[in-house]
């Protein structure tokens, strides 16, 4: 009786003081750690709540979660702990001490209390800290409650780059099925599975932790507590360990320094992406695997299952003995493996080598995976092929190949998930300006379609051979095997017809396919070519032979000439345009710009000339030129020069026909000298320099024509924080990215450069305070919503400013150095 009261007590005072523990800091943050199997280091930890009363003293979880639970006050504590673990990070990383990722559990009632990613976000920006630090933990009953409320929050968070865990996998009754529906990036299981380490429940685990790796979900086992959990959780590949048996919950400081005494290290945030890339290669299989470090001298190998040791006769012996036999110097075959290795990380690709020890012909298969500060994790498989019994299914294979090649041209193997292309019949029939034995899949098929087949197909043959497309087919009709009829390009320079089919390899999840090119019968290649080539044939009187030569040659210079050609109506609207001409602009399709004119296009910098020369190509009949311009192509400005002439039908002007050139290309290609680049080297913008003379051009056209103009100067303030976590090869993909969402958005209507390291400066047309800021917004917007490069996690944070020419106090002069100021001064002055 005397404990129910006691607990009804506990029950109310919790109620009643919540906001007093909160604010008075009576509720601490405990953090357990968690190990990466692979490594052995401290990766990461759980943010845990503990109560510590001045009346009561210490709290268990339970005297408190279930009641703020019960009377939904659960949303202040688990925003507190936000808060809290925010806090924490940052006086630790602004004091050069170390810092770590941390997960946070969070309530369904949370997200029915207030908007928790605003929450998170605020939070996240008031302590600067990346938001790869923070992951967040559900549990399955909360999706179960509210299936609606949770799928579009698990969505809005992972969009925003956090990483949403599953906790307690597999207390539910529908863990599988919310694997299909909802996307999760870690599934947490607890070790009470393998409490008696029964066959039974050992094989639960191995199992889902192998389910999970193949649909790209980490994994996670908390409750570990013993060694023999530890090493059989290492065995069938779980990507990290929980539990007392590494260290309990404790206030950062502690956890810190437990770690030290249990010499753990802590992973660099720059090293994360490397290592769970290993961890997710490394599972349970009966085929050979090894996952290895290499640092161009060094093997260092993080993962080794036994089939792999049984192959190379070493088994019953850990990764450090085994390590010393296979690569040390005295080695005979070490060189060999730097080679090989070596090999395989330029390809980037599945490479095959050969090599003898102690009697035995082996065939190891290595896979470039990843890299970082030049070491690379490297995958592989080994076949002991003196003991290869498959002799006979070997002599089947050849024989079906060879009646597959009787009846096609050519059959290659598609490997997906590889990244290989490899000839089975045929070789590389319309490859053969390649010398490599084996081409990875994203060159291999970009070249094809670039070099074989014809032009006006190429998109289509891109869609066709599309991985995502293939799947999607799968998935909503049950088609696997697609065929597709392509012009693809002979020897004698013709073009004739191949039916392309890809067939799906039983027992390969999906991931390979057999790409098939068959010869078509005389009588369906002539029903295609009526079909698909323009009729230049229709006229038989001698009178029209000449017009049929003309549309013969228009067609040919359209379709595959350099020259920028258009044509337009009276009323000056595209009609058409040259394949060269939509390459120059950077435009998908022509349906794009028909029925639109220059001025809708927003792609000249002075448009006045443009439209007058124009008008009197139309309206006077009159001939341009060579007439000098200037046109924005993905916020570059270039000079061109363009002529245009009228279109008669019956003595009347129906249109215009012309076509432009880059002046700058061609006068440097006449004088047979270096084209000085206009762009920058790390992004697609414009450089500085020609930045800054077309800002002259826009103030002639203010002073001029009284045109308004604005600035805009952007920066990613988080550049350097970034540049030191992951050096400078991330950072500037990063600089290339955000230059590329730049493009997104202004896309011909403005110039935009690379002012300094991360400070990015606009310059458009327009003509109001509303439309500039709201510009500028949809910029910032755009480019925060970067969060991941190469795998690596990315917190952007933009800083910007705005002004228009015609303000008051602002000069052709002052208006950049003032906008720049104003981010400088929005910054703090701060050099971050």
């Amino acid at each position: 009786m005397d404990n129910i009261t006691d607990n009804s007590i506990i029950h109310d005072y919790v109620i009643t003081h919540i906001d007093d523990a909160i604010s008075n800091e009576w509720i601490k943050v405990y953090y357990q750690p968690v190990i990466r199997a692979l490594t052995g280091q401290f990766c990461s930890a759980e943010a845990l709540a503990r109560w510590i009363d001045p009346e009561h003293g210490f709290l268990a979880p339970d005297k408190f979660i279930g009641a703020l639970e019960e009377c939904e006050l659960i949303y202040k504590l688990d925003c507190f702990i936000v808060e809290k673990v925010c806090r924490e990070l940052h006086e630790h990383i602004l004091a050069g001490k170390p810092a770590f990722q941390v997960s946070i559990n969070f309530s369904r009632l949370d997200f029915i209390k207030c908007d928790m990613l605003d929450m998170v976000e605020k939070n996240i920006e008031k302590y600067n800290i990346p938001r790869d630090y923070l992951h967040f933990e559900i549990t399955e009953s909360m999706i179960a409650q509210d299936e609606e409320l949770m799928r579009d929050n698990i969505q809005r968070f992972r969009e925003r780059g956090y990483e949403i865990w599953m906790d307690d996998f597999g207390s539910g009754y529908s863990s599988l099925t919310l694997l299909q529906d909802y996307d999760f990036d870690v599934i947490k299981l607890d070790m009470r599975f393998l409490f008696s380490m029964t066959e039974k429940s050992t094989e639960i685990v191995r199992s889902t932790i192998n389910m999970a790796k193949r649909i790209g979900i980490k994994t996670l086992c908390e409750g570990v507590e013993t060694k023999e959990q530890v090493e059989f959780l290492t065995l069938i590949g779980c990507g990290k360990f929980q539990g007392y048996y590494f260290g309990k919950p404790q206030p950062y400081d502690e956890l810190l320094e437990s770690m030290v005494s249990k010499n753990i290290t802590l992973e660099s945030r720059a090293w994360h992406n490397f290592y769970e890339i290993a961890s997710i290669s490394a599972r349970h299989t009966d085929r050979p695997l090894d996952v290895t470090e290499y640092d161009g001298n060094t093997f260092y190998t993080l993962f080794m299952n036994d089939p792999f040791k049984e192959q190379i006769g070493l088994m019953n012996m850990d990764l450090r003995e085994i390590d010393k036999i296979l690569y040390h110097s005295a080695s005979q075959n070490v060189n060999q493996f730097k080679k090989f290795a070596d090999n395989a990380i330029k390809s980037k690709s599945l490479e095959s080598f050969y090599f003898t020890n102690g009697g035995n012909y082996f065939q190891l298969k290595i896979m470039y995976l990843a890299e970082h500060e030049n070491k690379y994790l490297l995958r592989a498989s080994v076949n002991n092929i003196s003991f290869d019994q498959n002799t006979k299914e070997r002599d089947s294979l050849d024989r079906r190949l060879r009646e597959l090649n009787r009846l096609h041209e050519a059959v290659l193997l598609i490997n997906y998930k590889e990244d290989i292309i490899f000839p089975l019949i045929g070789g590389y029939l319309y490859l053969t300006d390649t010398s490599e034995k084996i081409l990875t899949f994203k060159k291999g098929h970009k070249h094809f379609a670039q070099n074989s087949i014809f032009p006006d197909d190429r998109d289509e043959f891109l869609n066709f051979i599309n991985y995502e497309n293939l799947q999607k087919r799968s998935h909503s009709d049950g088609q696997t095997f697609v065929k597709k009829t392509f012009r693809i390009k002979q020897r004698n320079g013709s073009y004739e017809w191949r039916e392309f089919a890809l067939l799906p390899i039983q027992g390969t999840r999906g991931h390979e396919y057999l790409f098939i090119i068959t010869k078509l019968t005389h009588e369906l290649t002539m029903s295609l070519d009526n079909t698909l080539y323009p009729d230049f044939n229709k006229y038989t009187d001698h009178e029209n032979v000449t017009a049929d030569e003309y549309a013969r040659l228009w067609y040919s210079l359209i379709t595959s000439s350099s020259y920028k050609l258009f044509w337009k109506d009276k009323d000056r609207r595209f009609r058409g345009v040259s394949k060269s001409f939509l390459e120059f602009y950077g435009i998908k399709s022509v349906n794009d710009i028909l029925g639109k004119n220059d001025e809708e296009m927003h792609w000249h910098v002075d448009e006045g000339p443009y439209q007058g020369d124009e008008l009197d190509v139309i309206h006077k009949g009159k001939t341009i030129y060579n007439a000098p311009g200037q046109c924005i192509v993905n916020g570059v400005v270039h000079n061109i020069i363009c002529n245009k002439i009228p279109i008669y039908d019956k003595g009347e002007i129906v249109g215009l026909v012309g076509s432009f050139a880059d002046v700058d290309q061609e006068i440097y290609r006449v004088l047979k000298i270096a084209n000085p680049s206009k762009l920058d080297t790390t992004t697609r913008l414009m450089n500085n320099k020609f930045f800054m003379m077309t800002m002259m051009d826009y103030a002639a056209q203010y002073n001029e024509a009284g045109k308004n103009y604005a600035y805009i100067v952007m920066h990613n303030k988080n550049h350097h924080r970034i540049e030191e976590t992951y050096g400078s090869k991330v950072a500037a993909a990063l600089l290339k990215e955000i230059g590329e969402k730049i493009i997104d958005v202004i896309s011909q209507e403005a110039v935009a450069t690379r002012l300094k390291e991360a400070y990015f400066g606009i310059i458009i047309y327009i003509d109001s305070k509303e439309k500039l800021e709201e510009l500028a917004a949809t910029l910032k917007n755009h480019i925060e919503e970067i969060n991941s490069i190469n795998g690596n996690s990315v917190t952007v944070r933009m800083t910007t400013a705005c002004h228009l020419r015609s303000e008051e106090g602002l000069s052709d002069e002052t208006i950049y150095p003032i906008t720049l100021k104003e981010v400088d001064d929005k910054e703090g002055n701060v050099d971050n």
